[in-house]
């Protein structure tokens, strides 16, 4: 209770006049209190997830602002992949976006992607319409080496220069993400059939055929089924089972737009979905990994 200045009042009137002063600090502070979302702070794998060949850890921090990042480490790579995310809740489940970045140096004649990977330019090329290519330490010998054209119109290629293979190509379009920085999303697309069938620009032999709202691959091709759902909000998501158990093994989401009844366009988004546990971990809506928390809970009042 605030402090306040005795008087000569009777022991009825003090005591009333107390109640209405800490009645009205009450009333003053209770729309200025601010508790952060129990999500807020740092949270981790609490041991490597293992895969056949490798092992991978997280690490994920939730700004009070919807900001944050998550930094992945590979057992079979040198540099630790950070990516800034935006987050928010909806209901009891959180949805985060990590966004592949691109940092320019202050000269603008090199940069570094989301995995400390480093880029420059060819002597009297520009920022925007060169060729931006992947910088080999020396002596070193690699398989596979990238480059970057970024165009000014806002759309760009990356080609990945394979050893005895033919370069791979994949569109993308950017955006200004910060001070030097761009965001960069990668494009694919579906079409529909004249016979009502779906196909999209990856695996151009695969065909899918709507079940119950959901877009299937049929025939199965391979050891694996891929199904498509066009969701209302904006978001595809594409799940990959194992074609003889079923088992989920892989999901990619995406931002869809039609271009028109034909089809559309798929930008690539790397979306995940958390549920806060009543143990106090967070645990992955899609695989199921458990995160715990490796930092104080961001919850504490602020009384303006």
């Amino acid at each position: 209770m605030d402090r306040f200045i005795r008087s000569p009042l009777n022991y009825y009137l003090m005591k009333k006049l107390a109640g209405i002063l800490l009645l009205a600090a009450v009333i003053l502070t209770a729309g200025c209190v601010t508790t952060a979302d129990p999500i807020v702070g740092s949270w981790q794998t609490p041991e490597p997830i293992q895969y056949e060949d490798f092992s991978t850890s997280y690490l994920i921090t939730f700004e009070e602002d919807g900001t944050g990042e998550v930094i992945y480490s590979y057992s079979d790579e040198v540099n630790d992949y950070t990516y800034p995310i935006l987050w928010e809740k909806t209901d009891s489940i959180y949805q985060y976006e990590a966004l592949t970045v691109f940092t320019f140096s202050e000269d603008g004649k090199t940069m570094t992607d989301n995995a400390q990977y480093s880029y420059s330019l060819a002597e009297g090329e520009e920022k925007f319409g060169g060729v931006w290519t992947e910088i080999i330490p020396g002596g070193a010998e690699v398989d596979y080496y990238y480059t970057y054209v970024f165009n000014e119109d806002g759309t760009g290629v990356e080609t990945i220069y394979v050893t005895g293979d033919e370069p791979e190509v994949y569109s993308f379009t950017w955006e200004v993400f910060g001070e030097n920085q761009i965001q960069i999303y990668y494009l694919d697309t579906y079409s529909f059939t004249e016979d009502g069938k779906m196909k999209t620009s990856l695996g151009t032999k695969t065909v899918y055929e709507e079940v119950d709202g959901i877009w299937v691959e049929t025939p199965q091709i391979g050891d694996e089924v891929t199904t498509y759902e066009f969701q209302d909000d904006g978001i595809c998501v594409r799940s990959i089972y194992d074609g003889e158990t079923e088992e989920l093994v892989g999901v990619h989401t995406y931002y869809y737009t039609s271009t028109d009844s034909s089809g559309g366009i798929l930008k690539e988004a790397y979306i995940y979905e958390l549920e806060l546990l009543e143990d106090g971990t967070l645990q992955d809506v899609f695989y199921g990994e458990v995160l715990e928390r490796v930092s104080p809970a961001g919850i504490g009042d602020k009384v303006l």
